[in-house]
């Protein structure tokens, strides 16, 4: 059997209704992820939580500073709720300092609190994700850039030292919306599908970013298909299922049915679940741990990744 292009990464937990990790903890996990062979480590983005919580690019910076080689990215960016200029300066930073390793997952979300609290417009949302779009692709180019739209006017303005990668910063779009799907086969590299819908439906979005990608022209085996999946492996199912529980309430509150939407339980049931999202076209895993645990993603790598690559 030809091996499947998949890619495995994880999900950092970085909210938490108590204390969170110390910093030398999540040194311990950023190193051993690498050495495992993790493709790649993500985490999200919140500007307001009741939970403690740690603002994505800083804690990808932390990893950078103690991984060489894994893929840093965020799943996802509230890019609507973000200065693109000023994000272009910690992007274009951040992805010299690491070597040319991030990847920006964005959406569109973001609570009504937060566009609030920020004085932004929710209703304006959608323009202004596009328009942070076209900003920070302009300024990452490290060239000067004259630009004049609705909520950005630049002279001559220069970001450097640009990005480090040919092509610049892999830009993956996170969302169902429709407005969203089609943005993710107009101008970014691929799609990442949240953790809340069954391979069926996932599928169904996929088929619908692939079908706004070939009528105007892009050939949709250009795009990546991420998926955030919430996992836990434990040969006692229900012992898998109460270490993900305190996770999910800590981000997500009481009102998500993890045992629904979680995937946990001994290997090989993990394995056949992660396949049909596989199957359903998947080629980039972000498998949200709930905690730092070693022994629990050194389990992962040893007894699910093999088997999600042949």
């Amino acid at each position: 059997m030809r091996a499947r292009n998949i890619k495995v990464g994880l999900h950092i937990p970085a909210a938490s209704s108590g204390p969170l990790p110390s910093s030398s903890e999540y040194i311990e996990f950023f190193k051993q992820s690498e050495a495992m062979g993790y493709d790649s480590l993500w985490t999200e983005d919140r500007i307001f939580h009741g939970a403690n919580f740690l603002e994505p690019l800083t804690l990808l910076s932390w990893a950078a500073a103690n991984t060489e080689r894994i893929q840093l990215g965020t799943a996802v960016l509230l890019l609507a709720l973000r200065n693109a200029p000023a994000l272009a300066r910690q992007i274009s930073s951040m992805d010299y300092l690491s070597g040319g390793r991030l990847n920006l997952g964005i959406s569109i979300g973001g609570r009504p609190a937060e566009y609030l609290g920020l004085g932004l417009k929710q209703s304006e949302r959608v323009a202004h994700l596009r328009e942070s779009i076209t900003v920070l692709n302009l300024l990452l180019s490290g060239e000067p850039v004259t630009y004049s739209g609705r909520f950005y006017k630049l002279d001559e303005a220069t970001v450097r030292p640009g990005v480090a990668r040919p092509g610049g910063v892999p830009l993956y779009m996170g969302g169902r919306v429709d407005a969203v799907l089609q943005r993710a086969a107009e101008m970014t590299n691929g799609w990442i599908g949240g953790p809340f819908s069954p391979p069926e439906d996932y599928r169904t979005t996929l088929d619908t970013v692939h079908e706004y990608a070939r009528q105007i022209g892009r050939d949709s085996r250009d795009l990546e298909a991420g998926k955030l999946v919430y996992v836990s492996v434990d040969d006692d199912k229900q012992r898998a299922l109460e270490k993900l529980k305190p996770f999910i309430s800590d981000y997500y509150g009481q009102r998500i049915d993890i045992t629904e939407h979680g995937v946990f339980g001994p290997a090989d049931e993990v394995i056949e679940r992660l396949r049909a999202f596989a199957d359903a076209g998947v080629t980039m895993f972000m498998l949200g741990v709930p905690t730092l645990d070693i022994t629990h993603i050194e389990r992962i790598a040893k007894d699910v990744v093999p088997y999600l690559q042949s």
